[in-house]
């Protein structure tokens, strides 16, 4: 519990500090390969985010309805899931405690791609969420790149970036 606490209030930070403390320029990587945690999912016919991940690549996303930057990174997740669609498949995790609480954000922010809620968080604390949106780009159940925050006018670098990997 004490974590689940921890992590909610790391997360409360990161949307309410700013994207310049949170968001970086580019994705970062590292040498070292990181394996992704695998946790059930029914998307595309498989039934785990592994599963996914052997398929192709995956672009792993939490949010929640009351992280601000997160509106803006659900058009730029629509954009991947419309344009690299077929080498990439795009998972956006959902952390509010209620599911219903995401309702009115995604009326207003359509989601192209699939959302998978996970209102205990355990997800989002098996992979050390720091801030919203946190990102990963998982292939072969390894995690390539990640990215906290999301910066607007940062999107056609962060677009590209990917492009080139998954392409």
């Amino acid at each position: 519990m004490k974590i689940r606490i921890i992590v909610a209030f790391l997360v409360l930070i990161g949307c309410f500090a700013g994207p310049s403390v949170l968001a970086s320029d580019r994705l970062s990587s590292s040498n070292e390969s990181t394996p992704a945690v695998d946790f059930p999912l029914q998307v595309n016919g498989a039934d785990s985010l592994l599963a996914l991940s052997q398929q192709g690549y995956v672009y792993l996303d939490f949010w929640a309805s009351w992280c601000g930057p997160c509106r803006y990174s659900f058009p730029f997740m629509n954009r991947l899931h419309n344009e690299l669609g077929d080498k990439l498949t795009v998972v956006a995790v959902n952390i509010d405690v209620e599911s219903s609480d995401a309702e009115p954000f995604l009326q207003q922010y359509p989601a192209d791609f699939a959302i998978h809620y996970n209102p205990d968080s355990d997800i989002a604390e098996a992979y050390q969420v720091r801030g919203m949106p946190s990102s990963y780009l998982i292939k072969d159940g390894q995690i390539i790149l990640k990215h906290v925050g999301f910066r607007k006018e940062k999107a056609d670098d962060m677009f590209n970036q990917i492009a080139d990997i998954v392409k």
